[in-house]
């Protein structure tokens, strides 16, 4: 009896998520037939309400695009940044932040990233996270053949080092999978949103302004403290300020 109710819940469970999803369709595709008439208005609160609902970087470029049609250029680029972080080396999200710090008065080009930094974003770019967990269930797979063949065959060096091999590749990319999902939470970067932010030398007012910075700016975040963040722009700027003037993405 239990474990028909399993099934039962289980089943329904699925259908509820074909429903979703199905819903999340219709209303993507009713966004974009109201983008491509040029309704921007009207097209942007039904992608924020996807957006809401899937983690999706098509979602979050076009919301960006909305923003830009409409003039909203602060927002336009917090949503491609945003699109980024899932998305990094897509050659369109970065023309459109190329076109939409135009807007925006001497924006510094952020810091080049180091040569292992660089590899393990162009690894994260080739490789999704559903393909990674794929690869994570065919490991355990794996290791649940080797044993088997290990309990039905006795020991064999082959199926020993097979499951040895299984459960170290499990391990690894059980390990990336838990730091690529922790990254998607956290805020590594920011924009400055406010006129007239101050970067100090330190988390507080009483401490010595270093540079003034304009809104638009991308700022990678460092350290935090109370309500304040030490951010950098690049080697030659960084500093201090208030958490209220950034825009995490």
């Amino acid at each position: 009896m239990k474990q028909k109710k399993a099934i039962l819940f289980c089943a329904l469970l699925a259908l509820l998520a074909a429903v979703a999803g199905a819903g999340v369709q219709e209303d993507f595709a009713a966004a974009n037939r109201l983008y491509e008439e040029g309704k921007f208005a009207a097209a942007l609160p039904l992608y924020l309400g996807i957006s809401r609902q899937v983690t999706n970087w098509k979602v979050l470029f076009n919301i960006g695009n909305c923003h830009y049609k409409l003039e909203n250029f602060l927002s336009a680029k917090i949503y491609y940044l945003q699109a980024r972080k899932l998305r990094r080396f897509d050659p369109a999200i970065s023309k459109n932040i190329t076109m939409v710090d135009r807007h925006f008065p001497a924006v510094a080009p952020p810091a080049k990233p180091d040569f292992v930094t660089r590899s393990l974003q162009v690894l994260e770019s080739k490789l999704s996270l559903n393909t990674l967990s794929a690869m994570l269930l065919l490991a355990l797979l794996l290791l649940n053949i080797s044993f088997f063949l290990l309990l039905t065959r006795g020991r064999n060096k082959k199926i020993l080092y097979a499951a040895a091999c299984s459960l170290l590749l499990i391990m690894a990319l059980g390990a990336y999978h838990i730091s690529r999902v922790a990254a998607l939470g956290q805020n590594g970067s920011a924009m400055i949103m406010e006129e007239n932010s101050l970067l100090r030398s330190g988390p507080g007012e009483d401490n010595t302004v270093l540079f003034k910075v304009d809104p638009g700016l991308e700022v990678r975040i460092i350290d935090r403290y109370r309500d304040w963040v030490q951010v950098s722009a690049s080697a030659q700027i960084a500093g201090w300020i208030e958490k209220k003037r950034l825009a995490l993405i």
